[in-house]
C-alpha cells in the first residue's frame, strides 16, 4: 500500500479523519428513459412519416374513438368500462385512425400515452420488454407528481426491468397513480396500436431444459395476451384514471380476450372497421385530393382525369377494400 507519509521526520498527527465517497447513483428517471422504446411514440422522429388519415376522411370513426375517450359510453351501465378494442384486416387504416386520434388529443389537451407496435421498425417497438417502462416514462412526463414514486419504485427494485409485465405495472404505474390520487375528471388515454404485431422473446433457462442454456421460445400470442391481461387488470383498478384504447388485427387471441363472456362486461363495445364508416366516401376524397395535387403540380386541366375514369378507379380501390375486410 502506497503511504502518504514517505519519507517524512518529525511527522505528528493528532486526528485522523477518513471520508469515504460513495459513487454517485445515477437518477432513475434517467435508467428508465433508457429503458424505453423513442420510436413507439406516436410523434417520434422514427414514425414522422406514419400513415395518418387525410383531412375529412375516417372523420366518423376517429370521432367515436375521441367521443368515447372524453365522454365515454352513451350507455350508463357502460360508463366506467375503461377499455376498447378496434380492430380491421390490414390495409382498413388502424395506425393512421390512432395517430390522428393521437394528434387530436394532444392538440385538446387530452392526456394521450402511446405505443405504436411495428414488425417492421426498431427492435424495441417489436417486443413487449419496453412496453411498461415507456408508458410509465410518459405519464411521469406529463404528470410530474408521478415523479418521484416512479424513481422511488426504480431505487427500490433494482431488477424491476427484469420482472414480468404486471410486477412493472404495478410499481410504475398503479402504485404511483395511488399515492399521486390524480383527479379521474382529467381526460386521459393510453393508446396501444399494432398489438398483433408484438413478437415472441427468447428467454435462456438452465433449469428448462436437458441441454444447459437452451433456449426456450414463447408464442407470440402468449406475449400479446399478457398485454391483453395486464392492461385489462389496470383499467379495473379503482386508482387507474385513465381509458384505454387498444388497435389489432382480429386474429385468435384479441377475439378470444375481448368476446370471453366471463370478463365482457369489462369492456365497451368493439369498433369494428367495416363499411358502416362509409370507405366509399373517405376514398373518393382521397382520390379527388391527390388528382388536385397533381393537376396543381403539372399545371394539368381542372377536368383531368374525367368522371368515368376517376369513377373506374373508386369502384376498383373500393373492391380492393371489401376483399381487406371479408
Amino acid at each position: 500500500m502506497t503511504s502518504f507519509f514517505t519519507d517524512a521526520r518529525n511527522v505528528s498527527v493528532n486526528e485522523l479523519k477518513v471520508i469515504t465517497v460513495s459513487p454517485s447513483v445515477g437518477d432513475p428517471l434517467n435508467d428508465l428513459a433508457s429503458r424505453i422504446a423513442p420510436g413507439a411514440l406516436h410523434d417520434s422522429a422514427e414514425r414522422c412519416d406514419a400513415p395518418k388519415c387525410h383531412p375529412e376522411t375516417r372523420v366518423a370513426v376517429q370521432g367515436e374513438i375521441y367521443s368515447w375517450i372524453v365522454h365515454g359510453d352513451s350507455d350508463p351501465a357502460q360508463r366506467a368500462v375503461k377499455i376498447k378494442w378496434v380492430t380491421g384486416p390490414a390495409g382498413t387504416g388502424k395506425s393512421a385512425i390512432m395517430g390522428s386520434v393521437a394528434d387530436t388529443c394532444k392538440q385538446d389537451g387530452v392526456l394521450a400515452v402511446t405505443f405504436f407496435f411495428s414488425a417492421s421498425a426498431s427492435s424495441d417497438r417489436r417486443r413487449k420488454s419496453a412496453f411498461i417502462p415507456t408508458l410509465a416514462y410518459q405519464l411521469a412526463e406529463h404528470l410530474p407528481a408521478l415523479k418521484d414514486p416512479v424513481a422511488r419504485a426504480i431505487r427500490d427494485k433494482p431488477l424491476l426491468f427484469k420482472k414480468n409485465l404486471r410486477v412493472q405495472m404495478e410499481a410504475l404505474i398503479l402504485t404511483p397513480l395511488r399515492q399521486v390520487a390524480v383527479e379521474s375528471k382529467v381526460p386521459g388515454v393510453m393508446l396501444v396500436d399494432g398489438l398483433d404485431e408484438c413478437e415472441a422473446e427468447r428467454y435462456f433457462d438452465t433449469h428448462a431444459s436437458p441441454r444447459a442454456g437452451e433456449s426456450i421460445e414463447r408464442t407470440k400470442d402468449e406475449h400479446q395476451l399478457e398485454i391483453l391481461e395486464v392492461l385489462g387488470e389496470a383499467a379495473l383498478d379503482p386508482a387507474f384514471p385513465f381509458r384505454i384504447v387498444i388497435a389489432s388485427r382480429p386474429e385468435r387471441v384479441f377475439r378470444e380476450f375481448f368476446n370471453d363472456e366471463r370478463h365482457k362486461s369489462s369492456f365497451a363495445p368493439s369498433l369494428v372497421l367495416d363499411e358502416k364508416y362509409s370507405p366509399n366516401a373517405d376514398i373518393a376524397l382521397f382520390l379527388q385530393a391527390k388528382f388536385s395535387e397533381i393537376r396543381r403540380r403539372y399545371n394539368l386541366s381542372p377536368s383531368w382525369p374525367s368522371p368515368k375514369i376517376l369513377a373506374t378507379l373508386l369502384d376498383q380501390a373500393t373492391k380492393v377494400y371489401r376483399n381487406a375486410i371479408r
